[in-house]
């Protein structure tokens, strides 16, 4: 399992780094990251559910937050018929 270790980064660079990791993997794959910003939790788990990734841990210990994560196979269907844009 890969591991990025954030910590030392302020939002948006954690969130821009795990989006940018997460269109490399592929279906089964795990990524451990490693953050201190709470501003990027929220919109971190955000972006797992829009990017079809199951949550594996999630955990808050010393101000450090621990996601692991799973890529799954399949593609998900987003709908956007609530998005009310901007």
């Amino acid at each position: 399992m890969e591991e990025l270790n954030l910590v030392s980064l302020e939002c948006p660079e954690p969130f821009l780094k795990v989006s940018a990791k997460i269109m490399e993997m592929k279906g089964g794959e795990q990524l451990k990251v490693l953050y201190k910003d709470p501003k990027c939790d929220e919109m971190l788990l955000q972006l797992m559910d829009l990017a079809n990734c199951q949550v594996i841990q999630h955990e808050e210990k010393d101000g450090v937050f621990t996601l692991i994560i799973e890529k799954k196979g399949e593609k998900k269907k987003v709908d956007l018929s609530d998005f009310t844009g901007c």
